[in-house]
């Protein structure tokens, strides 16, 4: 599952997976090509959120893949596999950081990295996806939300284009290590999970409570012990507070 081959580098777009998507149904795509976009104006996170960046000053970009060795009960794996990619990438420049479930990336708490994968599935052939990844690479203000940048963790600017390089060799090394061996890949995303085994504040449809995170299930979901009991939560069930 190697990526980067194809390269294709847009001024401005309104997202990359729209583009993306776009593409794949007028044109076709090769597996493993990588869309990047000094600006992108509609970007888009998990829960519908809007994903707003500085034109130019950092790095967003979809990656489309076709994946025949992943079954539908284990997509997240690919979830893992992306969120850690980051995190080594981030490493490698000696920063440290976390997974805040499913696949926001934070450094001390602030975020960094944001991804959504948008998946296709079919009976009939590989599992289609397009995984959007935003980095903050050069950007040291940020209007919506507490979060941090490359730069502003370095104290320097960072090349955008050496930060994609730099990611695709991540992915293509922790995907032929990992992406076949589930269990070491849910061993490490549990390694970087943020606030695993930790007691901490969430709110559910019953309300703020304390709880504890004690791992992740198969399908993605996000195994909570609260009141003492074990509980799955799916994407919008749960709110970090």
């Amino acid at each position: 599952m190697q990526i980067g081959r194809k390269l294709i580098h847009l001024e401005s777009v309104d997202s990359t997976n729209n583009y993306t998507a776009n593409l794949v149904k007028s044109e076709g795509l090769s597996s493993g090509t990588v869309i990047m976009a000094d600006e992108q104006f509609e970007g888009r996170g998990q829960r519908g959120a809007e994903w707003v960046v500085e034109p130019g000053m950092n790095l967003t970009f979809s990656v489309y893949l076709e994946v025949v060795n992943l079954s539908v009960e284990n997509q997240f794996d690919l979830s893992k596999i992306v969120a850690l990619s980051i995190c080594d990438f981030l490493a490698k420049n000696k920063i440290t950081s976390k997974v805040k479930w499913p696949n926001d990336i934070l450094v001390g708490g602030q975020k960094i990295s944001g991804v959504l994968i948008e998946n296709s599935i079919s009976s009939l052939g590989p599992i289609r996806s397009i995984v959007g990844i935003g980095i903050n690479v050069n950007q040291t203000r940020f209007i919506q939300f507490d979060a941090t940048s490359i730069q502003a963790e370095l104290g320097q600017f960072y090349p955008v284009k050496d930060a994609l390089f730099s990611f695709i060799e991540s992915f293509n090394t922790l995907s032929e290590e990992l992406f076949e061996n589930s269990t070491l890949l849910h061993e490490r995303y549990l390694e970087k999970l943020y606030q695993y085994k930790t007691k901490s504040q969430y709110k559910d449809a019953t309300g703020e409570f304390e709880g504890e995170i004690c791992g992740v299930e198969r399908s993605g979901k996000l195994i909570v012990l609260k009141n003492e009991q074990e509980v799955s939560y799916d994407l919008k069930e749960i709110t970090f507070l």
